[in-house]
């Protein structure tokens, strides 16, 4: 006979950290949270959703109290399906295509009425039954420029997790307090510049004497087309 666990009890056992992080993840700004699973009996078909309510005024004058955006957490890559045998971040890159991508530092921390909810599904490992956990951020519980302490710990035959530092954080002092969008422009703009200022070297030393005028030549006569170094010359093979 199979142990029947009930999902209420089950849900106790699927924690969330109390705090979401804003940082940067590859040189990307994401938004950060942890879930973890306390009991040794693992959780089947685990997946990850999440989803951002905030107030929003339609074009046509329409006023929505509780308008609902479905946050990415990687479902078109399937990242948002999980092996939760220890505690696992999950990571919403913000993107063109988030709802936070216009929101700054200053922004977040005085936007009182934004609520970030997440939420875990699967299967309980011995009864098959379906179980489901939620849990919310908001605003003043999102820490912009944080990271999460380490849990997961090598010893010499094992892994052992640590659930003391579970819910705790650290600072990161070098995390842009802008958007996500003026970071993308930022990089932009600093890539085309980059992209200018080498074509204009590149151009300036294919400059040969050779294209200065002649001032001894008879200006009715077709000047010799000028000659430019070949930009091979300029390769060197290691």
């Amino acid at each position: 006979m199979a142990k029947i666990a009930k999902p209420k009890k089950r849900n106790e056992t699927l924690v969330f950290s109390d705090t979401a992080v804003v940082a940067l993840r590859d040189g990307k700004l994401c938004v950060m949270w942890r879930v973890g699973n306390m009991r040794k009996s693992h959780l089947v078909e685990a997946h990850v959703r999440a989803q951002l309510l905030k107030p929003r005024v339609t074009e046509e004058g329409e006023f929505l109290p509780l308008d609902n955006v479905d946050i990415n957490v990687g479902f078109d890559t399937g990242t948002d399906r999980i092996f939760l045998v220890s505690p696992v971040t999950i990571v919403h890159e913000i993107n063109d295509e988030s709802p936070l991508f216009e929101i700054d530092r200053k922004t977040l921390e005085k936007d009182a009425d934004l609520e970030l909810v997440v939420i875990l599904e699967g299967m309980v490992e011995a009864t098959a039954m379906t179980t489901q956990c939620r849990s919310s951020y908001v605003a003043s519980e999102i820490l912009w420029g944080h990271r999460f302490e380490p849990v997961l710990f090598e010893r010499k035959e094992c892994y052992q997790v640590d659930y003391s530092f579970f819910h705790r954080t650290y600072e990161v002092p070098d995390t842009p307090s802008c958007s996500a969008k003026e970071l993308a422009e930022q990089k932009s703009h600093q890539s085309s510049r980059s992209s200018f200022c080498y074509v204009n070297e590149v151009a300036l030393q294919l400059v040969t004497p050779d294209d200065e005028p002649d001032q001894n030549q008879n200006p009715d006569c077709p000047s010799p087309p000028t000659r430019r170094q070949s930009l091979m010359g300029h390769l060197h093979y290691n």
